[in-house]
Parts: structure tokens; sequence; C-alpha cells
């Protein structure tokens, strides 16, 4: 069967051309999907985009605790130690007071 050249333009044609179609719902299940089983079936794809938006959101309880068990230096700021740490500064500085 032919099928177009594979270059970036028309990659980017034939996928504008299939989501044009989709409704909100079909897009969100299908990149949530594609990112499961990126992050499932290849953990450097999900080591590599953390530090980009381990920030971005709030995340569960549970996440949060999951760092922290996996952080081999207590205290750093690996986001669930940083949260730590603030909650600290916080009641240091209303008790002390800023200097």
């Amino acid at each position: 069967m032919a099928y177009p050249e594979n270059n970036e333009k028309n990659r980017h044609e034939v996928a504008t051309k299939i989501l044009s179609g989709w409704d909100r719902e079909a897009l969100e299940a299908y990149v949530r999907d594609a990112l499961v089983d990126d992050y499932s079936y290849a953990p450097d794809i999900f080591e590599e985009t953390w530090d980009d938006i381990k920030d971005s959101f709030e995340w569960s309880e549970e996440l949060c605790e999951s760092i922290k068990k996996n952080c081999p230096n207590p205290g750093c700021h690996c986001m669930a130690c940083e949260k730590e740490d603030d909650e600290k500064w916080k009641t240091k500085e209303a008790l002390e007071g800023r200097r």
C-alpha cells in the first residue's frame, strides 16, 4: 500500500487531520494512556521528564512519600523533602520572626 513520504511536514498533517476528529475526552484518554505506557515500558523517559514536571502539579501524598523513601539524601530538595523543609521554615519564621 502506498503511503506519504515520512517527513516532518507530512507527519504533522496526518496527525492534525486525525486529531481534528477527536473529542477532548478521547484525546485526553489517548495522551494519558501514551504517558502511562511510556513511563511503564521506558522508565528512562519517566526519569528524564520528572524534573520538568515535579513542581508543576499537586501530587498525592502516596507519590510524595514514595519519593521520600527512595531519597538517598534525607533533607535534600527532591520535592517530598522540600515540602517538609518548607513547613519547618514557615514554623521557624512564625516563631522567631523575619530577621
